[in-house]
Protein backbone atom coordinates (compact mmCIF):
# COMPACT_ATOMS: atom_id res chain seq x y z
CA UNK A 1 0.00 0.00 0.00
CA UNK A 2 1.58 3.61 -0.85
CA UNK A 3 2.01 5.70 1.55
CA UNK A 4 -0.81 8.20 0.54
CA UNK A 5 -2.80 5.44 0.75
CA UNK A 6 -1.95 4.63 4.51
CA UNK A 7 -2.46 7.77 5.47
CA UNK A 8 -6.02 8.60 3.73
CA UNK A 9 -6.86 4.74 5.14
CA UNK A 10 -5.94 6.07 8.94
CA UNK A 11 -8.00 9.37 8.47
CA UNK A 12 -11.22 7.52 7.64
CA UNK A 13 -11.08 5.75 10.28
CA UNK A 14 -14.00 6.03 13.13
CA UNK A 15 -12.53 7.46 16.05
CA UNK A 16 -15.04 8.08 18.51
CA UNK A 17 -14.07 6.55 22.08
CA UNK A 18 -10.87 8.10 23.59
CA UNK A 19 -8.64 5.09 23.02
CA UNK A 20 -9.19 5.09 19.53
CA UNK A 21 -8.96 8.57 19.14
CA UNK A 22 -5.40 8.43 20.81
CA UNK A 23 -4.48 5.51 18.44
CA UNK A 24 -5.62 7.56 15.33
CA UNK A 25 -3.27 10.22 16.79
CA UNK A 26 -0.46 7.80 16.89
CA UNK A 27 -0.77 6.22 14.13
CA UNK A 28 -0.85 9.61 11.93
CA UNK A 29 2.26 11.14 13.70
CA UNK A 30 4.56 7.88 13.10
CA UNK A 31 3.17 8.32 9.28
CA UNK A 32 3.81 12.03 8.39
CA UNK A 33 7.16 11.43 10.47
CA UNK A 34 8.08 8.84 8.16
CA UNK A 35 6.78 9.71 4.59
CA UNK A 36 5.81 13.22 5.15
CA UNK A 37 7.88 14.78 2.65
CA UNK A 38 6.68 12.78 -0.06
CA UNK A 39 2.73 12.96 0.76
CA UNK A 40 0.14 14.78 -1.21
CA UNK A 41 0.05 18.30 0.26
CA UNK A 42 -3.40 18.25 0.57
CA UNK A 43 -3.36 15.01 2.27
CA UNK A 44 -0.71 15.84 4.87
CA UNK A 45 -2.29 19.33 5.71
CA UNK A 46 -5.04 16.86 6.39
CA UNK A 47 -2.97 14.67 8.63
CA UNK A 48 -1.49 17.72 10.66
CA UNK A 49 -4.71 19.49 11.25
CA UNK A 50 -5.51 16.03 12.42
CA UNK A 51 -2.93 15.36 14.94
CA UNK A 52 -3.74 18.87 15.98
CA UNK A 53 -6.82 18.42 16.98
CA UNK A 54 -6.41 15.29 18.55
CA UNK A 55 -3.16 16.22 20.77
CA UNK A 56 -4.66 17.92 23.58
CA UNK A 57 -6.91 14.78 24.29
CA UNK A 58 -3.72 12.18 23.94
CA UNK A 59 -2.03 11.29 27.30
CA UNK A 60 0.97 13.13 28.04
CA UNK A 61 2.53 9.92 28.77
CA UNK A 62 1.70 8.74 24.89
CA UNK A 63 2.56 12.20 23.31
CA UNK A 64 6.28 11.37 25.13
CA UNK A 65 6.65 8.06 23.62
CA UNK A 66 5.70 8.89 19.97
CA UNK A 67 8.33 11.60 20.08
CA UNK A 68 10.95 9.37 21.11
CA UNK A 69 10.10 6.76 18.54
CA UNK A 70 10.15 9.19 15.84
CA UNK A 71 12.54 11.19 16.86
CA UNK A 72 15.70 11.75 14.11
CA UNK A 73 16.77 14.29 11.57
CA UNK A 74 14.56 13.25 8.65
CA UNK A 75 11.07 14.33 10.87
CA UNK A 76 8.97 16.68 8.49
CA UNK A 77 9.39 20.89 10.06
CA UNK A 78 5.62 20.69 10.44
CA UNK A 79 5.34 18.15 12.74
CA UNK A 80 8.10 19.30 14.77
CA UNK A 81 6.26 23.10 14.91
CA UNK A 82 3.05 20.88 16.43
CA UNK A 83 5.25 19.32 19.10
CA UNK A 84 7.17 22.50 19.59
CA UNK A 85 3.49 24.00 20.80
CA UNK A 86 3.66 20.97 23.80
CA UNK A 87 5.22 20.73 26.81
CA UNK A 88 9.25 20.49 26.99
CA UNK A 89 9.40 16.86 28.12
CA UNK A 90 7.42 15.67 25.03
CA UNK A 91 8.94 17.77 22.52
CA UNK A 92 12.91 17.53 23.50
CA UNK A 93 13.59 14.59 21.60
CA UNK A 94 12.52 16.01 18.49
CA UNK A 95 14.70 18.92 18.98
CA UNK A 96 17.49 17.54 19.93
CA UNK A 97 17.56 15.56 16.80
CA UNK A 98 16.28 17.62 14.16
CA UNK A 99 18.15 19.12 11.18
CA UNK A 100 16.22 22.33 10.59
CA UNK A 101 17.12 25.45 8.52
CA UNK A 102 17.27 28.77 9.49
CA UNK A 103 13.75 30.01 8.98
CA UNK A 104 12.32 26.46 10.06
CA UNK A 105 13.66 26.99 13.65
CA UNK A 106 12.34 30.55 12.99
CA UNK A 107 9.24 28.49 12.86
CA UNK A 108 9.12 25.92 15.66
CA UNK A 109 10.91 29.09 17.89
CA UNK A 110 7.54 30.80 17.26
CA UNK A 111 5.02 28.53 17.82
CA UNK A 112 6.92 26.93 20.52
CA UNK A 113 5.45 27.34 24.11
CA UNK A 114 7.21 28.75 26.88
CA UNK A 115 9.36 25.38 28.65
CA UNK A 116 10.26 24.42 24.84
CA UNK A 117 11.17 28.09 24.62
CA UNK A 118 13.63 27.52 27.51
CA UNK A 119 14.62 24.27 26.04
CA UNK A 120 15.26 26.13 22.74
CA UNK A 121 17.39 28.70 24.45
CA UNK A 122 19.60 26.02 25.64
CA UNK A 123 19.83 23.92 22.80
CA UNK A 124 20.27 26.43 20.03
CA UNK A 125 20.90 29.92 21.56
CA UNK A 126 19.57 33.15 20.26
CA UNK A 127 22.70 34.72 18.89
CA UNK A 128 23.83 31.01 17.18
CA UNK A 129 20.44 30.98 15.42
CA UNK A 130 20.90 34.48 14.08
CA UNK A 131 24.62 33.86 12.67
CA UNK A 132 24.84 33.50 9.35
CA UNK A 133 27.54 30.83 9.22
CA UNK A 134 25.91 27.76 10.52
CA UNK A 135 27.11 24.63 12.33
CA UNK A 136 27.78 21.87 9.96
CA UNK A 137 25.81 18.87 10.00
CA UNK A 138 26.91 15.45 11.17
CA UNK A 139 28.74 13.80 8.42
CA UNK A 140 30.94 10.27 8.59
CA UNK A 141 34.19 12.57 7.81
CA UNK A 142 35.96 13.14 9.67
CA UNK A 143 36.21 16.68 11.44
CA UNK A 144 39.22 18.78 11.56
CA UNK A 145 40.75 19.78 15.33
CA UNK A 146 39.54 23.60 15.68
CA UNK A 147 39.66 25.53 18.88
CA UNK A 148 36.88 25.65 21.38
CA UNK A 149 33.73 28.00 20.23
CA UNK A 150 32.80 31.49 22.54
CA UNK A 151 29.66 29.34 23.31
CA UNK A 152 29.65 27.60 25.83
CA UNK A 153 27.71 24.40 24.54
CA UNK A 154 28.37 21.31 22.27
CA UNK A 155 26.46 18.51 21.08
CA UNK A 156 27.25 14.87 21.28
CA UNK A 157 25.78 11.16 20.26
CA UNK A 158 27.28 7.83 20.91
CA UNK A 159 26.01 4.39 20.02
CA UNK A 160 24.82 1.38 21.54
CA UNK A 161 27.71 0.63 22.74
CA UNK A 162 28.17 3.68 24.69
CA UNK A 163 30.86 5.15 23.24
CA UNK A 164 30.89 8.77 21.95
CA UNK A 165 31.01 8.21 17.94
CA UNK A 166 30.20 12.13 17.25
CA UNK A 167 30.67 15.41 18.75
CA UNK A 168 29.83 19.52 17.25
CA UNK A 169 31.21 22.05 19.05
CA UNK A 170 34.35 21.57 20.31
CA UNK A 171 37.90 19.18 19.30
CA UNK A 172 36.76 15.93 18.64
CA UNK A 173 39.82 14.53 20.64
CA UNK A 174 38.01 16.37 24.18
CA UNK A 175 35.37 13.75 23.86
CA UNK A 176 35.33 10.53 21.00
CA UNK A 177 35.67 7.92 22.72
CA UNK A 178 34.43 8.60 26.26
CA UNK A 179 31.85 5.46 27.07
CA UNK A 180 28.71 6.78 28.94
CA UNK A 181 28.35 2.90 29.72
CA UNK A 182 31.59 3.65 32.28
CA UNK A 183 30.72 7.21 33.36
CA UNK A 184 26.81 6.77 33.79
CA UNK A 185 26.33 2.61 33.84
CA UNK A 186 23.62 2.46 35.90
CA UNK A 187 21.39 4.92 33.68
CA UNK A 188 23.33 3.00 30.91
CA UNK A 189 21.92 -0.15 31.83
CA UNK A 190 18.26 1.29 32.24
CA UNK A 191 18.74 3.39 29.31
CA UNK A 192 17.15 6.56 31.44
CA UNK A 193 17.94 10.36 30.16
CA UNK A 194 20.38 12.05 32.53
CA UNK A 195 20.42 15.75 32.69
CA UNK A 196 23.35 17.89 34.61
CA UNK A 197 26.04 15.55 35.13
CA UNK A 198 29.04 16.92 36.08
CA UNK A 199 31.92 16.47 32.97
CA UNK A 200 35.53 17.11 33.30
CA UNK A 201 36.93 17.76 29.83
CA UNK A 202 40.50 18.46 30.54
CA UNK A 203 42.44 19.49 33.72
CA UNK A 204 44.10 22.38 31.45
CA UNK A 205 43.39 24.90 28.37
CA UNK A 206 40.63 26.25 26.69
CA UNK A 207 38.13 23.27 27.65
CA UNK A 208 39.49 22.90 31.23
CA UNK A 209 36.91 24.02 33.86
CA UNK A 210 33.04 22.22 35.10
CA UNK A 211 30.93 21.36 32.83
CA UNK A 212 27.04 19.59 32.86
CA UNK A 213 26.10 17.31 29.92
CA UNK A 214 22.73 15.96 29.79
CA UNK A 215 21.93 12.79 27.61
CA UNK A 216 18.58 11.40 26.07
CA UNK A 217 18.13 7.98 25.13
CA UNK A 218 17.63 7.19 21.29
CA UNK A 219 15.42 4.35 20.08
CA UNK A 220 15.15 2.89 15.99
CA UNK A 221 11.50 4.18 15.01
CA UNK A 222 9.42 1.03 14.23
CA UNK A 223 11.80 -2.16 16.11
CA UNK A 224 12.16 0.33 19.36
CA UNK A 225 15.78 -1.06 19.77
CA UNK A 226 18.26 1.07 21.98
CA UNK A 227 20.19 3.33 19.02
CA UNK A 228 22.35 5.06 22.02
CA UNK A 229 22.09 9.00 23.39
CA UNK A 230 22.25 12.20 21.80
CA UNK A 231 22.55 15.66 23.93
CA UNK A 232 24.07 18.60 24.76
CA UNK A 233 26.98 19.74 27.44
CA UNK A 234 27.06 23.25 28.63
CA UNK A 235 30.11 25.36 30.71
CA UNK A 236 29.04 26.12 33.87
CA UNK A 237 29.58 30.53 33.81
CA UNK A 238 33.16 31.10 35.91
CA UNK A 239 31.31 34.32 37.06
CA UNK A 240 28.15 33.04 38.79
CA UNK A 241 28.60 33.62 42.57
CA UNK A 242 29.25 30.29 44.80
CA UNK A 243 26.01 28.97 46.08
CA UNK A 244 26.06 29.74 49.57
CA UNK A 245 26.40 26.88 52.34
CA UNK A 246 24.12 25.40 54.33
CA UNK A 247 24.69 23.70 57.43
CA UNK A 248 24.58 19.82 57.34
CA UNK A 249 21.12 19.92 59.58
CA UNK A 250 19.25 22.10 57.17
CA UNK A 251 17.36 19.79 54.78
CA UNK A 252 14.75 22.72 53.51
CA UNK A 253 15.15 26.07 52.51
CA UNK A 254 13.41 28.46 54.38
CA UNK A 255 10.41 29.75 51.64
CA UNK A 256 8.44 26.59 52.27
CA UNK A 257 5.93 27.68 49.80
CA UNK A 258 8.86 27.64 47.15
CA UNK A 259 9.74 23.86 48.05
CA UNK A 260 6.15 22.72 47.80
CA UNK A 261 5.79 24.10 44.80
CA UNK A 262 8.70 22.15 43.28
CA UNK A 263 6.77 19.16 45.07
CA UNK A 264 3.76 20.04 42.59
CA UNK A 265 6.08 20.33 40.06
CA UNK A 266 7.32 16.86 40.63
CA UNK A 267 3.93 15.09 41.22
CA UNK A 268 3.00 15.81 37.53
CA UNK A 269 5.88 13.49 35.36
CA UNK A 270 5.52 11.39 38.54
CA UNK A 271 1.77 10.98 37.26
CA UNK A 272 2.71 10.52 33.91
CA UNK A 273 5.13 8.34 34.29
CA UNK A 274 3.02 6.21 36.47
CA UNK A 275 0.09 6.50 33.81
CA UNK A 276 2.63 5.47 30.85
CA UNK A 277 3.55 2.37 32.78
CA UNK A 278 -0.12 1.65 33.51
CA UNK A 279 -0.64 1.77 29.68
CA UNK A 280 2.19 -0.72 28.98
CA UNK A 281 1.16 -3.26 31.65
CA UNK A 282 -2.78 -3.34 30.55
CA UNK A 283 -1.80 -3.45 27.21
CA UNK A 284 -4.09 -0.50 26.30
CA UNK A 285 -2.87 0.80 23.17
CA UNK A 286 -2.02 -3.07 21.98
CA UNK A 287 0.00 -6.21 22.74
CA UNK A 288 3.32 -5.80 24.85
CA UNK A 289 6.05 -8.84 25.26
CA UNK A 290 6.10 -9.86 28.78
CA UNK A 291 9.78 -8.52 29.31
CA UNK A 292 8.50 -4.99 28.47
CA UNK A 293 5.08 -5.56 31.12
CA UNK A 294 7.15 -6.45 33.57
CA UNK A 295 9.64 -3.50 32.88
CA UNK A 296 6.43 -1.38 33.08
CA UNK A 297 5.36 -2.60 36.31
CA UNK A 298 8.72 -2.67 38.11
CA UNK A 299 8.96 1.68 36.73
CA UNK A 300 5.60 1.84 37.64
CA UNK A 301 6.21 0.34 41.47
CA UNK A 302 9.45 2.97 42.16
CA UNK A 303 7.48 5.87 40.36
CA UNK A 304 5.00 5.09 43.36
CA UNK A 305 7.18 5.15 45.94
CA UNK A 306 8.69 9.11 44.49
CA UNK A 307 4.97 9.88 44.43
CA UNK A 308 4.36 8.84 48.00
CA UNK A 309 8.06 10.63 48.96
CA UNK A 310 6.97 13.73 46.90
CA UNK A 311 3.47 13.39 49.28
CA UNK A 312 5.47 13.06 52.55
CA UNK A 313 7.97 16.03 51.69
CA UNK A 314 5.06 18.18 50.71
CA UNK A 315 3.52 17.24 54.32
CA UNK A 316 6.46 17.95 56.32
CA UNK A 317 7.03 21.53 54.38
CA UNK A 318 3.51 22.61 55.44
CA UNK A 319 4.52 21.28 59.49
CA UNK A 320 8.24 23.32 59.47
CA UNK A 321 6.01 26.22 58.06
CA UNK A 322 4.17 26.07 60.44
CA UNK A 323 0.72 25.45 59.06
CA UNK A 324 -0.32 22.29 60.89
CA UNK A 325 -0.07 22.72 64.73
CA UNK A 326 1.27 20.08 66.74
CA UNK A 327 -0.79 20.28 69.75
CA UNK A 328 -0.88 17.71 72.27
CA UNK A 329 1.29 14.85 69.82
CA UNK A 330 -0.10 12.18 68.47
CA UNK A 331 -0.27 9.33 70.47
CA UNK A 332 1.67 6.51 68.50
CA UNK A 333 0.07 3.57 70.56
CA UNK A 334 -3.49 4.21 67.77
CA UNK A 335 -0.77 4.50 64.95
CA UNK A 336 0.71 1.63 65.63
CA UNK A 337 -1.77 -0.87 66.21
CA UNK A 338 -2.56 -0.22 62.43
CA UNK A 339 0.57 -2.38 61.50
CA UNK A 340 -0.32 -5.86 63.47
CA UNK A 341 -0.70 -7.19 60.78
CA UNK A 342 2.95 -6.57 59.33
CA UNK A 343 5.00 -6.52 62.61
CA UNK A 344 4.65 -7.13 66.51
CA UNK A 345 3.97 -4.57 68.45
CA UNK A 346 5.47 -4.30 72.35
CA UNK A 347 4.24 -1.18 73.95
CA UNK A 348 7.32 -0.36 76.62
CA UNK A 349 5.54 3.30 77.25
CA UNK A 350 2.06 2.99 75.83
CA UNK A 351 0.95 6.55 76.35
CA UNK A 352 4.50 7.53 74.25
CA UNK A 353 3.62 10.53 71.91
CA UNK A 354 5.41 12.53 69.39
CA UNK A 355 5.18 16.36 68.89
CA UNK A 356 4.04 15.62 65.18
CA UNK A 357 1.04 16.03 63.33
CA UNK A 358 -0.69 12.68 62.93
CA UNK A 359 -1.05 12.23 59.50
CA UNK A 360 2.90 13.20 58.80
CA UNK A 361 3.24 10.52 62.05
CA UNK A 362 1.20 7.87 60.12
CA UNK A 363 3.12 8.30 56.81
CA UNK A 364 6.82 8.15 59.15
CA UNK A 365 5.67 5.03 61.01
CA UNK A 366 4.26 3.00 58.00
CA UNK A 367 7.45 3.70 55.38
CA UNK A 368 9.34 3.04 58.23
CA UNK A 369 7.42 -0.59 58.68
CA UNK A 370 7.22 -0.81 55.00
CA UNK A 371 10.65 -0.44 54.09
CA UNK A 372 12.09 -3.09 56.50
CA UNK A 373 9.43 -5.51 56.76
CA UNK A 374 9.02 -5.15 53.16
CA UNK A 375 12.49 -6.94 52.77
CA UNK A 376 11.58 -9.92 54.90
CA UNK A 377 8.25 -10.67 53.77
CA UNK A 378 8.53 -14.21 55.56
CA UNK A 379 10.13 -12.95 58.99
CA UNK A 380 8.01 -11.45 61.76
CA UNK A 381 9.74 -8.58 63.01
CA UNK A 382 9.02 -6.80 66.34
CA UNK A 383 8.38 -3.32 66.61
CA UNK A 384 9.02 -1.81 70.02
CA UNK A 385 7.83 1.68 71.39
CA UNK A 386 9.43 3.66 73.99
CA UNK A 387 10.32 7.21 75.42
CA UNK A 388 14.25 7.29 75.43
CA UNK A 389 16.07 11.16 76.26
CA UNK A 390 12.36 12.78 76.03
CA UNK A 391 11.72 11.37 72.43
CA UNK A 392 9.64 8.42 70.96
CA UNK A 393 12.14 5.75 70.09
CA UNK A 394 10.59 2.85 67.84
CA UNK A 395 12.90 0.19 67.29
CA UNK A 396 12.56 -2.29 64.76
CA UNK A 397 14.39 -5.61 64.10
CA UNK A 398 16.56 -6.33 61.56
CA UNK A 399 15.83 -8.75 59.19
CA UNK A 400 18.06 -11.73 59.20
CA UNK A 401 19.38 -11.11 55.27
CA UNK A 402 20.63 -7.72 56.82
CA UNK A 403 22.08 -8.97 59.64
CA UNK A 404 26.19 -8.80 59.57
CA UNK A 405 26.01 -5.45 57.13
CA UNK A 406 26.93 -2.02 58.20
CA UNK A 407 25.24 1.02 58.04
CA UNK A 408 27.07 1.79 54.93
CA UNK A 409 25.88 -1.19 52.95
CA UNK A 410 22.51 -0.98 53.92
CA UNK A 411 22.15 2.67 52.76
CA UNK A 412 24.05 2.13 49.24
CA UNK A 413 21.65 2.10 45.89
CA UNK A 414 22.15 -1.22 45.53
CA UNK A 415 21.55 -3.00 49.06
CA UNK A 416 19.50 -5.70 49.27
CA UNK A 417 15.25 -5.65 48.06
CA UNK A 418 16.26 -1.44 47.28
CA UNK A 419 16.17 -0.85 51.24
CA UNK A 420 18.94 1.63 51.14
CA UNK A 421 16.87 3.70 48.82
CA UNK A 422 13.60 3.24 51.62
CA UNK A 423 15.87 4.01 54.08
CA UNK A 424 17.96 6.64 53.02
CA UNK A 425 13.87 8.91 52.62
CA UNK A 426 12.59 7.84 55.97
CA UNK A 427 15.97 9.29 57.63
CA UNK A 428 15.76 12.40 55.60
CA UNK A 429 12.17 12.91 56.55
CA UNK A 430 12.98 12.22 60.60
CA UNK A 431 15.77 14.36 59.94
CA UNK A 432 13.31 17.94 58.58
CA UNK A 433 11.28 17.39 61.63
CA UNK A 434 13.93 17.11 64.32
CA UNK A 435 14.20 13.20 64.71
CA UNK A 436 16.82 10.12 63.67
CA UNK A 437 17.06 6.98 62.12
CA UNK A 438 19.64 4.50 63.85
CA UNK A 439 21.17 1.49 62.54
CA UNK A 440 22.30 -0.70 65.88
CA UNK A 441 24.00 -4.08 65.07
CA UNK A 442 20.18 -5.59 65.57
CA UNK A 443 17.67 -3.35 64.72
CA UNK A 444 16.37 0.21 63.18
CA UNK A 445 15.95 2.98 65.92
CA UNK A 446 13.34 5.89 63.92
CA UNK A 447 13.52 8.32 66.81
CA UNK A 448 10.55 11.46 66.81
CA UNK A 449 10.67 14.78 68.75
CA UNK A 450 8.06 13.40 71.90
CA UNK A 451 5.70 16.59 73.01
Amino acid sequence: MRFDDRLSTVLGLSAEAPRDRAVQWRQLVELVARGGGSSDPALLGRALTRIAELGPEVPTTVRSAAARAIAGPAVPARLIVLFAADLADVAAPLLGSATLGDREWAEVRAAASPSVRELLDTLRPQAEAASPARLPQRSTAPLPQAPAPDHPLFRWECGPTGEIDWVEGIPRGAAIGRSIRTELPRRFEAMQPFADEPLVLAGEGELAGSWRWSGQPRFLPGSGRFAGYSGVAVRERASAPPLPSQPSGVLFPVDHDSLRELIHELRTPLTAIIGFGEIIEGQFLGPAHRAYRDRASEIVRQARLLLAAAEDLDLAAKLRSGRLAAGEGTRIASLAAGLEDRVDIMLRDPGARCGLEAGLAQRLLNRFVEAIAGAAPDQRLKLVVDMIDGQTCLALDRPTGTLGLSEEQLLRPDSPDALGFALRLVRGLAHTVGGTLDVAPERFILCLPAV
